[in-house]
């Protein structure tokens, strides 16, 4: 009697639907600094990223509480997770603050940097996570691409906007140490309570310096501000980061993760849409060859190390 051959079910096979939700996504993160930039017409930097974080702490400690998910630090993990929230408030706090004095479309391909942060600063603190040639080549186009954009600020007539795309950049930097630094937390620390940690320590901060610094005066109002602030809120620190995390539970995040490349060309597209930001040859170089290079430097092998697993959560 013939044996019958059993055939192993491909785990790399993602389906059509699975990666056009990715895509998906990719575009509501593209839209955040657009509709950062649309809030920030009512709210200051501060005021605006405190409220943004109150509406995504309720969200997220309710859906983590609500799927049995213990959200209180054991004592040990105190000083790493206040260390973390302090990095996480002042990258947001940056990005707020340079995307109040850039263009959107500028900012999103400034923040989206941070996957080359990751692979530069990984050489050097992760063990056995070194620069491969693959990596050297994404990063040399990217950082190419970075360059095209400053070009605007020397040849484009928009050297005002220098101040903001510097402190854009440096949030992608200071993201990309989050990141790296959440390696070591990452493997002890359910990833729902170290969010919400960084949420309860920077909302508070954040509505403080809101208070000393922006006053009653980074408190306006206007419908359009409002539903930029619910969806920074509700859909980016919310439903995106439920959505993705739900995501890595059934497909592996190596086959995925290579798709958010499109996320800056989706803020660029957002930003010309509903701001009218000049799409400037620097600006649409420097983004193509920005996203260019984070899919190479995220084309991986199949194995992944910790950190890129780490790298593949959900951002905020």
């Amino acid at each position: 009697m013939p044996t019958k051959i059993l055939h192993k079910p491909d785990e790399d096979f993602i389906p059509t639907k699975v990666i056009l939700f990715v895509l998906f996504l990719a575009m509501l993160w593209g839209g955040n600094a657009v509709s950062l930039k649309i809030g920030l017409q009512k709210f200051a930097p501060l005021a605006s990223a405190g409220l943004r974080f109150l509406i995504g702490l309720f969200l997220i400690a309710g859906w983590a509480l609500s799927h049995g998910i213990s959200l209180k630090p054991q004592p040990r993990e105190y000083l790493p997770l206040f260390l973390i929230g302090m990095l996480f408030t002042i990258q947001i706090a940056c990005f707020n603050w340079g995307t109040n004095l850039t263009r959107a479309s500028r900012a999103v391909v400034m923040i989206n940097t941070y996957p080359l942060f990751v692979a530069v600063i990984a050489h050097f603190l992760v063990p056995g996570d070194r620069l491969t040639g693959r990596k050297t080549v994404g990063l040399i186009v990217a950082f190419g691409g970075i360059l095209f954009v400053f070009r605007d600020n020397l040849v484009g007539g928009d050297a005002g906007l220098m101040t903001g795309d510097i402190l854009t950049l440096l949030s992608g930097f200071q993201l990309g140490l989050l990141i790296v630094l959440t390696n070591r937390l990452i493997q002890h620390i359910d990833s729902y309570r170290l969010l919400t940690s960084q949420m309860l320590i920077g909302v508070p901060v954040f509505f403080l310096l809101s208070g000393i610094f922006e006053g009653k005066a980074g408190y306006g109002f206007s419908y359009p501000a409002l539903l930029a602030i619910l969806y920074q809120g509700v859909v980016v620190a919310g439903f995106c980061f439920v959505a993705w995390t739900l995501v890595l539970k059934h497909y592996r995040p190596s086959r995925l993760s290579v798709l958010f490349f499109t996320t800056p060309l989706w803020g660029l597209t957002l930003s010309h849409f509903f701001l009218g930001d000049p799409i400037t040859v620097g600006l649409g170089i420097g983004a193509g060859l920005v996203a260019l290079g984070i899919y190479i430097v995220n084309r991986s092998p199949r194995e992944q190390s910790n950190l890129r697993k780490v790298q593949n959560l959900p951002k905020v």
